[in-house]
């Protein structure tokens, strides 16, 4: 496997949707051509032919995606948080009410990116 190319879609901070080019045996052309992988976070949703279209999709339960991210971040943020203050006091303490301020709005638009989430590929199971 051939890597050709790779390119990040990263709509936030909950998902990450990454597409990565390589060459694979399309069964429809019966011979090697590149091919588009498409990731959501570690798992393949989806793969198809650049050359005839030929796709293939994979159900992939995104109430788990979704949770299993937001919950591992929650995990985190107590320590994430301590490595910036013990790194740079001075600026997070200058960004903190920025940040608390801004945290309505943040969640809001990551709330409108997990819905756009859940619609793709809920479609696609259809």
């Amino acid at each position: 496997m051939e890597l050709a190319g790779v390119s990040d879609l990263n709509w936030g901070d909950v998902m990450k949707e990454t597409q990565i080019r390589t060459f694979l045996t399309c069964i429809r052309c019966k011979d090697e051509t590149e091919h588009t992988i498409t990731y959501l976070n570690e798992q393949i949703s989806r793969v198809c032919c650049n050359a005839c279209g030929k796709q293939l999709d994979f159900n992939i339960d995104i109430s788990y995606e979704i949770y299993d991210e937001v919950l591992k971040r929650i995990r985190t943020k107590p320590t994430r948080m301590t490595e910036e203050y013990r790194n740079h006091l001075k600026q997070f303490l200058l960004s903190l009410p920025a940040r608390i301020l801004s945290k309505p709005y943040r969640v809001y638009r990551e709330s409108k990116e997990i819905k756009g989430y859940f619609q793709k590929y809920n479609i696609r199971k259809k």
